[in-house]
């Protein structure tokens, strides 16, 4: 098994309020890993928010039912709406994002739940540098900001989109320290 430090080489100052944070292992690897917000925070206002909305729905929805069984169709869209934005929030609450840097790569690897996306890219060709775009919030809605990704081939893949400005640049310095 191989031991892990929290004190990689060249690592600039980690922001006290974050929850990024970087590792290094036996074999030299760097790990930066974004944990999952999980359901705490925004991440549970989110959630709740969500179960009132349905539970809003449901209420209506047996009303309805009471007055016709017909009209309960009119409240499809809005079962829709909710359980789209629950299943999007809850990809995104989920999501666990790692960066791995080691001699001649550079992985972005993002996790939800059981899946795994992994992206490999020769450690030469990459840029890392911050872009404009839009992503999905904690809410599951869109948003635009600008957050840091990695450039190959003038391709950008975006990692912590919902990291903190100070996260972010975080981020963005560690890897250029690193790579």
């Amino acid at each position: 098994m191989q031991s892990q430090t929290n004190t990689p080489v060249n690592e600039p100052n980690n922001p006290s309020d974050g929850n990024v944070f970087a590792t290094t292992d036996g074999s030299g690897n760097i790990k930066l890993i974004i944990p999952a917000k999980g359901f705490k925070g925004k991440g549970l206002l989110t959630i709740v928010i969500i179960g009132i909305w349905m539970l809003t729905i449901l209420v209506w929805s047996g009303l309805l039912v009471m007055m016709k069984p017909l009209y309960v169709l009119y409240s499809l869209p809005f079962w829709a709406i909710g359980i789209h934005t629950l299943i999007k929030a809850i990809k995104i609450l989920t999501l666990e994002q790692t960066i791995i840097v080691n001699d001649s790569t550079v992985t972005l690897r993002m996790k939800r739940g059981d899946k795994t996306e992994e992206r490999i890219f020769n450690k030469k060709e990459v840029v890392v540098s911050f872009i404009e775009g839009s992503y999905y919030s904690y809410t599951g809605l869109n948003k635009r900001g600008q957050y840091p990704a990695i450039i190959v081939n003038n391709e950008a893949f975006g990692f912590a989109e919902r990291a903190t400005g100070r996260e972010k640049k975080w981020l963005a310095d560690y890897l250029k320290a690193n790579i």
